[in-house]
């Protein structure tokens, strides 16, 4: 019985040993089995598209078994039939595979809205074109061009509708974003010479306003419509000019205010100076006044577009909120001199770069002056650059702007004679 015992816990030790051995040779063996991949979304697949396992996906990181997966998958650029090679490593082992697909486009484009509904009056224009924001679409360059628009409103007859915006990419994939609109307004019903009754509507003033500079707007707005904010990101440049051209059916005054905080309408009376501002203009009927604001730092503003009545009581007002910032990195830059009379002072100021340290250097890439090589025609002095130039020679200079490792980051030139 002890041998058998014996016996017995061998065997079972061994049965242990080359099982596991087995287990773990065919683990290592078949960790990944792929998939047999005809079709292929364009750029909207994983890992898991490709191999049988449960693999755990979540953004670009994939794991399996809390592991994780290190995988490529080589690029697709176009849409049709095409090789597409998928390596990866996983636990000390590599794999890797072709696959020949049919790489398809399934997802529709997209309208961005800059509004889902909104209410007009009787007989009130509404540009259908101004509530598109933008167009999105995986594969193909679309935008507002593309967009046909089917618009159901009656603005003569109070009552829910609906204006429609579709758009077709090259695969026949259609977007479809849908705009409420609720027309409302009283009618007064008179009396006509011959006692038939008609209906008459009510007058208001509209306000035709357009932007540009920092962004584009349009539209028409009629007394006493509600309306939200315009939000916008915008990235300050040279020109951060807010322009507005307006012009309303009839006689009153337009303005422009600008502030950093919330223009409610309480403090609008009588343009008191508390707030930057563009001063009104008295306007006729259908006449445009035009208006400009430069920004020239980062911060968030409000700006209203402001009708006001021979009562100077505000009856029309569009509001924008814009977010101006520097972008992070440097967009352009320019370089200014000023004469000193025997030397040239040169600068540079740059758009962006954040919170980074950058330095500006000066060389002579060309000059028809014999002292051009010398140390003495180039020199920094009170923290400023300086040429002293020979009237009658011209010199080429570059400006460079660089980092602390002396990386370039731009260049511009520059020619000077005197």
């Amino acid at each position: 019985m002890k041998w058998v015992g014996w016996i017995s816990f061998f065997l079972v030790v061994i049965g242990l040993a080359v099982g596991g051995f087995f287990l773990a040779s065919s683990f290592n063996r078949d960790t990944f089995l792929f998939k047999e991949v005809e079709l292929l979304d364009y750029n909207d697949y994983t890992l898991n598209d490709f191999v049988e396992q449960d693999v755990i996906c979540k953004n670009e990181k994939c794991t399996f078994k809390d592991k994780d997966v290190i995988f490529t998958i080589s690029e697709v650029k176009e849409l049709g039939p095409q090789d597409v090679t998928l390596k990866l490593e996983y636990e000390g082992e590599n794999f890797e595979k072709t696959f020949h697909v049919d790489v398809v486009d399934k997802k529709k484009p997209e309208i961005i809205l800059n509004e889902t509904a909104i209410i007009v009056d009787l007989n009130e224009k509404i540009d259908v074109a101004s509530y598109i924001t933008e167009v999105k679409d995986n594969y193909d360059t679309l935008n507002a061009d593309d967009i046909e628009i089917e618009n159901n409103v009656d603005l003569k007859n109070p009552g829910d509708y609906e204006i429609v915006y579709t758009i077709k990419d090259s695969s026949g994939n259609i977007g479809k974003s849908i705009l409420k609109v609720k027309v409302k307004g009283d009618r007064e019903v008179t009396s006509s010479k011959d006692d038939k009754k008609e209906e008459v509507v009510k007058e208001k003033i509209a306000l035709n306003y357009s932007v540009s500079g920092l962004f584009s707007d349009s539209g028409t707005l009629l007394q006493g419509k509600t309306q939200s904010l315009v939000n916008k990101d915008i990235e300050i440049g040279w020109d951060s000019t807010f322009k507005v051209k307006a012009s309303i059916d009839a006689k009153g005054k337009v303005g422009l205010i600008v502030s950093n905080k919330e223009i409610t309408g309480n403090e609008l009376e009588a343009f008191n100076g508390a707030l930057p501002q563009i001063d009104a203009k008295e306007v006729k009927t259908n006449e445009t006044a035009s208006f400009e604001y430069t920004f020239n730092k980062e911060g968030t503003y409000y700006v209203s577009v402001i009708v006001w009545d021979e009562d100077n009581q505000v009856v029309v007002k569009k509001d924008f909120c814009l977010h101006l910032s520097v972008p992070d990195e440097v967009k352009d830059m320019k370089i200014t001199t000023e004469d000193k009379g025997s030397y040239l002072v040169i600068d540079c100021d740059y758009i962006g770069g954040g919170d980074n340290t950058y330095y500006f250097i000066v060389a002579i890439t060309d000059s028809d002056d014999p002292k051009a090589g010398s140390e003495e025609i180039i020199v920094t002095e009170d923290n400023e650059i300086r040429l002293y130039y020979t009237s009658g020679y011209y010199y080429n200079l570059a400006g460079m702007l660089v980092t602390e490792n002396e990386d370039l980051v731009m260049m511009k030139t520059l020619k000077v004679q005197k």
